[in-house]
């Protein structure tokens, strides 16, 4: 189907959808309550300024109790109340959970797992995602739901499904196999050519023609690393075609109506950026775990990549009040948690703010998920919150007409990431380590940071910095792409491994960092990796000096879990170090190393070392190689990085490659514990801390509090100041 999202711009539609308010609400789920509860929601949403709420989310079987039988009736008498009440709704088209006349009646629609079973009824997303009945039952219900709701004032956009792969992101049935089979024909058309890009002369798995293929599901051992990301892709396709077949029933009837589903930050399954270009708003659901420090910068990672999918704003769709249910623990959020996080959203170009759910569950698999409405009621910590979380965003409205400006820009590419996750080595990943760690980074400096595709119809031209934070798989023209930018002044940082492999997982000949070695300089030889301390299993225990008269001998320096680095003392990546503390720390990386060379042809007169392996550590035998090197090309700079630095190392060389760029972060004067956060002429204060601080050089008119701050303001524990500034 074509589709025009892209051309719609999300601001002026999300305006549109909430007459200029910042949306609040949630989930609403009516059908599970009588009817003096659910007026009892209309007062209490009053109380709250709730304007924003998903009804039927997991209501098929009540839109559509049997087959071709729908009963909307209920739904309409809920909209018009809502109405009434001057709540909008973002209507959802109930598809997220079949029935189970579906399961009964056509049983070929439930899913199969790898080990070739078929998962029955009883929990929720139990549909194959190829499945030709599922998907014309979906796509008849989007359909009648739109034709009746079409013209009800209320309705202001549609949700599509719910979470799509959240539990069933593969099928290994029939129907997927044939469908995957289809898929393979389509992008090789010739089964040689699908033979050549898997690489199936190994382990004699070549293929005759594609009815041969198979499906990667329970092996005797390791799968074919190109036939894992093919079907890596294809289980994308296939939950998208999903989603597209409902976007297009619902386009057709309400072409006015913004489409949103919601995403899951950074979900392994799915590639973002291709499903984002299908959707007019952009929608996330966000969980971090209360309990944890480090959540303050998972919020913040999540709001910056949602921001960056919705070209500049999105809707925070689903968070929890205080705790959830899944979780072994499920601990609360600590009083003013909920409404400081949700404000960091707003910094991050959230447009709304929105719960899972308005109402805590009396019963069901969520009984004990939280809701803004807790089973203790309206007299409740939780529900007082809720309102006091309301009145703030009503007050934020103006700060809706900017967006965040950033210089700094992370390459996150999702097939990138899946070839990664599909190779059988180098070593053990897990999902985006690397882009987080170099996003946590960044979010303890200061910095602002957008997340940006490995493509080359991407805008940078308003970015001084680029982080290619471990691209695995890189294509020869993106390359090359990024080889003209960094020549017209692009600051580029390519952490390693970059650039190992083709797309079709293939490794790179000649240097480790393929296509990007014309970029970097630098030719890789060899990985260096570590053991990881050997899972220290009873065979690889710390050896005793006493007994163990050979092995505790023995030198491998891979047992060790450092790569020692050394600096040049005086040199600029010293004096970054020397910011962290006195004497400075040591420049450290984890693991992995690699053995490199500068490339043919490449003026050494270009190229600064900036740190060498030391003789200890995992990488003591490449003692002396450099491990980290600075290139200019033309009016750039080009950052190779062969380590995978620690936390401190990453900072170190994040000062660097900032004051080289000449960057300067939002506020450099703010205290520990502080969070500034820039969305256009609007200042974000968080603090993060038990501890109130106190404000210097502040000036300007506080949202919140609509006072004037004329150098001074105080920020109370786990609080936030909004400050307009011209």
């Amino acid at each position: 189907m074509t589709n025009d999202a892209t051309k719609r711009d999300s601001a002026v539609l999300f305006r549109e959808v909430m007459d200029g308010e910042v949306a609040y609400g949630g989930d609403y789920n009516p059908e599970q309550w009588d009817a003096e509860t659910v007026a009892e929601d209309l007062r209490l949403m009053a109380q709250a300024k709730v304007n924003l709420v998903t009804p039927a989310v997991f209501a098929w079987t009540n839109l559509e109790p049997e087959e071709g039988q729908y009963d909307f009736d209920w739904l309409e008498e809920v909209l018009d109340k809502l109405h009434q009440t001057g709540v909008k709704v973002d209507l959802a088209t109930g598809t997220a959970s079949p029935p189970a006349w579906m399961a009964q009646k056509y049983p070929e629609t439930l899913p199969v797992n790898e080990h070739g079973v078929r998962l029955g009824f009883g929990s929720r997303q139990q549909y194959c995602p190829n499945s030709p009945k599922f998907k014309e039952r979906a796509r008849a219900l989007a359909k009648a739901m739109a034709e009746r709701f079409a013209s009800h004032p209320a309705v202001r956009m549609w949700h599509i499904s719910n979470e799509y792969g959240c539990h069933i992101s593969a099928c290994y049935c029939d129907n997927c196999l044939t469908a995957f089979r289809g898929w393979l024909q389509d992008k090789y058309g010739q089964i040689d050519a699908l033979n050549q890009a898997w690489g199936t002369n190994f382990w004699s798995q070549a293929y005759r023609s594609f009815d041969q293929v198979g499906l990667p599901a329970s092996l005797p051992t390791f799968h074919n690393p190109g036939q894992m990301l093919d079907w890596r892709r294809f289980c994308d396709f296939s939950l998208r075609q999903l989603m597209l077949a409902e976007a297009e029933e619902l386009r057709a009837v309400t072409p006015r109506l913004p489409l949103t589903t919601n995403f899951m930050a950074l979900f392994p399954a799915l590639d973002y950026w291709e499903w984002a270009k299908h959707l007019d708003i952009i929608s996330d659901d966000s969980y971090p775990e209360p309990a944890s420090r480090a959540s303050a910068a998972q919020v913040a990672f999540e709001g910056d990549l949602m921001r960056s999918l919705g070209r500049g704003r999105f809707l925070l769709m689903e968070q929890a009040p205080a705790g959830v249910q899944w979780r072994l623990v499920n601990s609360p959020k600590r009083p003013g948690v909920h409404p400081l996080w949700s404000l960091s959203r707003i910094a991050h170009g959230a447009d709304g703010i929105c719960q899972f759910q308005w109402r805590q569950s009396l019963g069901g698999a969520e009984t004990f998920h939280s809701g803004m409405v807790p089973h203790a009621g309206e007299n409740s910590r939780i529900f007082k919150e809720t309102v006091h979380l309301g009145e703030m965003l009503a007050k934020l409205a103006p700060a809706l007409t900017d967006t965040c400006e950033t210089k700094v820009a992370i390459v996150l590419d999702w097939e990138s990431e899946w070839a990664r996750l599909s190779a059988i080595g180098p070593r053990q990943y897990v999902f985006g380590d690397s882009i987080r760690a170099w996003h946590r980074t960044f979010f303890e400096a200061g910095y602002q940071v957008d997340f940006v595709p490995a493509d080359v119809a991407h805008d940078l031209s308003g970015y001084q910095l680029l982080v290619l934070p471990q691209l695995f798989a890189v294509s020869d023209q993106y390359a090359a792409h990024l080889k003209q930018l960094a020549e017209a002044g692009l600051h580029i940082l390519v952490a390693s491994p970059s650039g190992t492999v083709n797309e079709h997982l293939q490794a790179s000949l000649g240097s480790a960092a393929g296509p990007l070695t014309d970029l970097t300089g630098v030719r890789v030889v060899e990985h260096w990796t570590g053991s990881e301390a050997l899972l220290r299993d009873r065979l690889y225990a710390d050896p005793h000096p006493l007994v163990d008269r050979i092995t505790s001998v023995i030198n491998a320096p891979g047992e060790t879990e450092t790569v020692d680095l050394d600096v040049e003392v005086g040199s600029p990546l010293a004096r970054a170090l020397e910011q962290f503390g006195k004497p400075a720390p040591a420049l450290r990386g984890t693991v992995w190393a690699e053995l490199a060379e500068l490339a043919s042809g490449v003026d050494e007169a270009d190229v600064q070392v900036l740190a060498t392996y030391l003789p200890s550590g995992v990488a003591s035998d490449l003692a002396g190689q450099f491990a980290i090197t600075s290139r200019k090309l033309g009016e750039g700079v080009v950052t190779y990085l062969g380590v995978d630095l620690d936390p401190v190392g990453r900072a170190a060389l994040g000062k660097y490659l900032c004051a080289k760029a000449r960057l300067q972060p939002t506020w450099a004067d703010a205290p520990a514990g502080v969070e500034a956060v820039r969305r256009g002429s609007y200042l974000f204060l968080l603090n993060h801390t038990d501890q109130a601080k106190e404000l210097a050089g502040i000036n300007g008119q506080e949202l919140l509090s609509d006072a004037e701050v004329t150098g001074h303001l105080v920020l109370a524990p786990r609080s936030v100041a909004v400050v307009a500034q011209n």
